[in-house]
């Protein structure tokens, strides 16, 4: 079962995002691993997945599902094309991941009568033995997964249909998604409400702080000081929402891990050196504060 903290794994580029850096990439996940995690989520938005062409992706997860640490995948692999959505995803599965996480495309202004035949398409285009995750994410694809989808494709292909990620940006969104689909591994898409997610039976969360405090959320998914991690996860959550949001989690990880500062790829904006200073003097406030 896909469940607990698995972040949703940035990608490391070279200067101006050339290129992805894969050394540094398996470094990262060597440090996750290290911190317990056991699964991530490769090329969604934190990943910057969209910014990928398709031969890129596929040399990434070529390269993590050979990591030495044997790490599980739930690869991103949702395109705006349906026919690279159905490569990538089968080449995904032939490399073993344990699942698939598809957002909609986001181009067109899609009804939900679209989205459920794009993803009935899909389906129908994999093996019985994948699990599909979908990722509800309207804020960034203009498109939202709703119910009539979810229980056609569950109608229709069963546990096929393995759950979803929620970054709506209304926890009760997925709170109300576990009562009525109780079926479905609902996994919440925030670090700011993962303590309530997990009040209301939330079986795990794909955020973009478990690249950097996996512990904080474990913690919170174990009841251990549940408020004051929580409130320590929000606070940073938000620190990171006053930069240019993957350059500045970029650099938050350096300052955690030592791992070496990578770039963002264009239309990304990176860090300027008074923003870079910023961070770190707030971060360490905050870490301070909170004791972490």
């Amino acid at each position: 079962m896909i469940a607990g903290t698995i972040p949703a794994l940035l990608t490391p580029f070279t200067d101006c995002g050339a290129e992805v850096d894969g050394d540094l990439l398996d470094e990262h996940v060597a440090w996750l691993f290290g911190r317990g995690v056991r699964c991530v989520s490769p090329m969604g938005t934190t990943g910057e997945g969209p910014s990928l062409s398709l031969e890129e992706r596929k040399r990434m997860l070529e390269g993590l599902a050979g990591h030495p640490s044997g790490i599980s995948l739930l690869a991103a692999t949702g395109c705006t094309s349906l026919p690279e959505t159905i490569e990538l995803s089968r080449f995904a599965l032939e490399l073993g991941v344990a699942g698939l996480l598809v957002a909609p495309p986001s181009y067109y202004d899609a009804s939900p009568a679209g989205t459920t035949a794009y993803f009935l398409s899909l389906f129908e285009a994999l093996p019985r033995s994948a699990r599909v995750f979908l990722y509800h994410i309207p804020p960034q694809t203009g498109v939202a997964i709703e119910d009539e989808t979810l229980s056609a494709l569950a109608a229709r292909y069963g546990e096929m249909l393995a759950g979803t990620k929620d970054s709506g940006g209304d926890v009760e969104h997925a709170v109300t998604w576990m009562g009525a689909f109780p079926n479905l591994t609902i996994l919440n898409g925030s670090d700011a409400t993962a303590a309530r997610a997990y009040e209301a039976g939330g079986r795990g969360t794909i955020t973009l702080l478990a690249n950097v405090f996996p512990e904080e959320l474990e913690g919170i998914r174990g009841g251990d000081e549940v408020e004051r991690r929580q409130r320590f996860l929000a606070a940073a959550r938000a620190l990171v929402g006053r930069f240019p949001r993957h350059a500045a989690l970029k650099h938050l990880l350096h300052l955690v891990s030592g791992l070496p500062r990578s770039s963002v790829r264009p239309p990304l904006d990176e860090l300027s050196d008074e923003q870079a200073d910023e961070l770190a003097t707030r971060f360490h406030e905050l870490r301070s504060e909170a004791h972490v």
